[in-house]
């Protein structure tokens, strides 16, 4: 009885341990995608409207770096420089495509909260129109 009781314990341990590393995961990712939509919301706005989506974007980006302790303008290579463009208005889909290419790059490199953060952020822009 004590052995299936310890047994018991152990699974529910190793369970609790797995899931709370999907949830962080979950978070990471829909933290990303959240910048993702703001980055989206920019493309094709008028320039007062472009700001305003690229400083809530920035701000999540804010957030996710907090949240996964790596700051994505240092891994996805000219973001800042984009996300300035965006922000003077009418963003055309080539600004987009550039700020995925620079995700995938970076996305290579990447594992755990950050990858999932990385694919969120792909999972709005790919369906950015």
């Amino acid at each position: 009885m004590r052995t299936r009781f310890i047994a018991v314990i152990a699974v529910v341990a190793a369970s609790a341990f797995l899931l709370g590393g999907c949830s962080t995961q979950a978070r990471a990712e829909r933290k990303g995608k959240a910048a993702g939509d703001q980055i989206c919301k920019a493309k094709g706005a008028d320039a007062n409207s472009a700001q305003r989506h690229i400083r809530k974007a920035n701000d999540k980006l804010d957030d996710l770096a907090r949240f996964t302790g790596r700051d994505v303008r240092e891994d996805v290579r000219d973001l800042d420089r984009n996300l300035n463009q965006m922000a003077r208005g009418n963003a055309a889909t080539q600004d987009v495509n550039a700020i995925v290419r620079s995700v995938e790059a970076a996305r290579h490199t990447a594992s755990g909260n950050t990858l999932a953060a990385y694919d969120g952020i792909l999972e709005a822009l790919a369906n950015c129109d």
